[in-house]
């Protein structure tokens, strides 16, 4: 059985059972999403004979430029985004082992549909499916930042010493309520994104005042130079890297994207998270402090049959270039 629900607050308890695991797709977080960044959102579920919610998804629709990833076209579209509408590394659907009804769903929706964050073995009929951003996730294996530095090769040690070095007046806090994210705040973030090659999603100030996230700020002379928004993900052992903004104006002073990244493993390190998410973005720097990169998906369907075929024929042009790096960042197997 086939169910479409049309706001957050009217999702069944089933929903966060179905869904524990995606912090993103918790009730409590949808409807706070409803608030801060509303775009028509949808939350599709599907239940089996014996009324058990097997499989979901959240919908948005939103125009957008198909040809993203490169620079040779930029052609907007009305599309349908199976995807959370922050720019996180989180799918927004849930497949289910049984996959026939919700493939007659999609199949019906006139348009373009896309389905963000998927795995390789995620697969639907009439879908085609190709490269996304690569997510950067670091494996802790330490109980102090001191022994993470001492297992690294000497060059990289050396460049994040260099980086401490020059961030020594930097004043590291945590936000005691998100309440408190001011416009300054606000306009770190907006530096980057500004600078960023790939942006899907611009997000309000509102949004960063949740309450599932920890913000920590960085300041010299008491003046906040950069932002981190973390997420502490204890269901899958994770801490997330969500979003960051910093002062391009003093960036190189203190080296603070260096800064920022350090900050980022000393707290995993200190509240013993397994895992470190990196994101999607700045695959250099990152995998430069041992993060590894994993391969991530979208797939692609438009109700015309026709169109459909040249997506699947031209699909590489739709696709992620995902470039191949090969850094040998730890000076041994820990």
């Amino acid at each position: 059985m086939y169910v479409r629900i049309d706001k957050a607050k009217d999702l069944p308890k089933e929903w966060d059972e179905l869904c524990t695991k995606n912090i993103y797709m918790s009730k409590h977080f949808l409807k706070y999403m409803e608030k801060v960044n509303y775009c028509n959102q949808s939350y599709h579920l599907f239940y089996d004979n014996e009324n058990k919610l097997y499989s979901c998804f959240m919908m948005f629709e939103r125009k957008f430029n198909l040809f993203i990833f490169t620079d040779k076209y930029n052609i907007k579209t009305n599309m349908k985004f199976i995807y959370l509408p922050l720019s996180v590394t989180k799918p927004s659907i849930i497949f289910g082992k049984d996959k026939s009804e919700l493939e007659m769903v999609l199949n019906k929706m006139k348009g373009i549909k896309i389905i963000i964050n998927t795995e390789k073995e995620d697969t639907l009929k009439n879908f085609t499916q190709g490269h996304y951003l690569p997510i950067c996730i670091l494996e802790n294996k330490w109980n102090s930042f001191e022994e993470y530095m001492n297992c690294l090769r000497a060059n990289y040690r050396r460049r994040y010493n260099i980086a401490l070095k020059k961030g020594k007046d930097i004043k590291v806090d945590i936000l005691k309520d998100n309440k408190l994210f001011t416009d300054e705040m606000y306009d770190l973030y907006e530096q980057v994104y500004n600078h960023s090659t790939y942006s899907l999603e611009k997000l309000t100030r509102d949004f960063f005042k949740n309450d599932i996230s920890k913000i920590l700020t960085l300041s010299v002379d008491n003046k906040i130079q950069a932002i981190v928004q973390l997420i502490e993900d204890r269901k899958n052992d994770t801490l997330i890297f969500e979003f960051g903004g910093y002062n391009y104006e003093v960036a190189h002073q203190y080296d603070l994207y260096h800064n920022m990244l350090i900050e980022i493993v000393k707290y995993a390190i200190n509240h013993k998270f397994r895992y470190i998410n990196f994101g999607q973005t700045a695959y250099d720097a990152k995998l430069k402090f041992g993060a590894k990169m994993y391969y991530d998906y979208f797939l692609l369907s438009h109700s015309n049959k026709f169109l459909n075929y040249l997506i699947k024929k031209n699909i590489h042009f739709l696709e992620y270039k995902v470039q191949e790096y090969d850094f040998n960042v730890f000076r041994m197997e820990r």
